[in-house]
C-alpha cells in the first residue's frame, strides 16, 4: 500500500481522515498550525477574569494564612456541580502605586459552599473567543474587597513565578509578572482559586487570571 502525503495545511472538518502532512522539500511537518491555545479558544473553552485596580491596601483575603469568610478583592470561584475543571493557563499581577510587601506571591485555594454565591458574579469573565458561550465560573473583582460568607480558609498551593522587594512603587523597576501556569492548578467545583501576597500593605493593584474549561 502506497503511503501518502499532503504539501501545505490541510483545512477539513471534525471527523476527516487526512493523509500526513510534509513540507516542500519533503522533510516531515512539525511546526504548530496554530497559537498554543488557538485550538480551545476557537471551541469556547478558554475564559478571562481581569481585576484592573484595588482601591487601596490588599485585603486580608488576598494575603499569606487568610481565614475563613475573610474580605476577597480577587478569585475564582468553580460552583457546585458544574461538571466542569478549572485547568489554569496564566496568571499576571501588577501594582500602581503605595509600597510593596517583600516576598513572593502564592497560589491559594480554599474550599467553599454555595451560599457564597451572592459575593460572585459571572460579569467579568470574558471568552477568549470573543462573544463565544458563558463560562461556567463565577469571579470576584472588588477594588476594596468583599466579605465571602461561607468560604473556607485558604491555604498554599504553590508559588508564583515571580517575587519583589519591598519598597515604594514609584521607584522600583518595572517587572513583567506574567506567569505561564498551563494546566498544572486545577480548580475543582466548590473551589476557589485565590492569589495570595506576604502582608496586607498600603499598595494599588491588579491582574488577570487565564482558564480552559474541562468537562469532568
Amino acid at each position: 500500500m502506497l503511503a501518502e502525503a499532503k504539501v501545505g495545511p490541510n483545512q477539513q472538518a471534525d471527523g476527516s481522515v487526512n493523509p500526513a502532512r510534509i513540507t516542500r522539500i519533503g522533510g516531515m511537518a512539525k511546526a504548530d498550525g496554530q497559537g498554543r491555545y488557538y485550538e480551545q479558544t476557537v471551541r469556547n473553552n478558554i475564559f478571562s477574569l481581569a481585576f484592573p485596580a484595588s482601591s487601596g491596601s490588599i485585603a486580608a483575603g488576598n494575603i499569606y494564612g487568610a481565614g475563613a469568610a475573610a474580605s476577597t478583592q480577587f478569585a475564582l470561584w468553580n460552583p457546585v456541580n458544574t461538571g466542569k475543571n478549572l485547568s489554569l493557563l496564566k496568571f499576571t499581577v501588577f501594582t500602581i502605586a503605595g509600597t510593596s510587601p517583600a516576598g513572593p506571591i502564592m497560589h491559594g485555594m480554599a474550599s467553599i459552599v454555595p451560599t457564597i454565591n451572592s459575593s460572585f458574579y459571572t460579569g467579568g469573565i470574558q471568552n477568549n473567543n470573543l462573544g463565544g458561550a458563558a463560562s461556567v465560573a463565577k469571579g470576584m473583582t472588588n477594588q476594596g474587597g468583599s466579605a465571602l460568607t461561607g468560604g473556607g480558609a485558604t491555604t498554599y498551593i504553590r508559588m508564583a513565578d515571580f517575587w519583589m522587594t519591598a519598597g515604594s512603587i514609584a521607584v522600583l523597576n518595572g517587572l513583567k509578572m506574567v506567569e505561564y501556569i498551563d494546566g498544572d492548578i486545577v480548580i475543582a467545583p466548590g473551589t476557589m482559586w485565590v492569589p495570595l501576597w506576604p502582608s496586607a500593605t498600603a499598595v494599588t493593584w491588579g491582574g488577570s487570571i487565564t482558564w480552559e474549561e474541562i468537562a469532568i
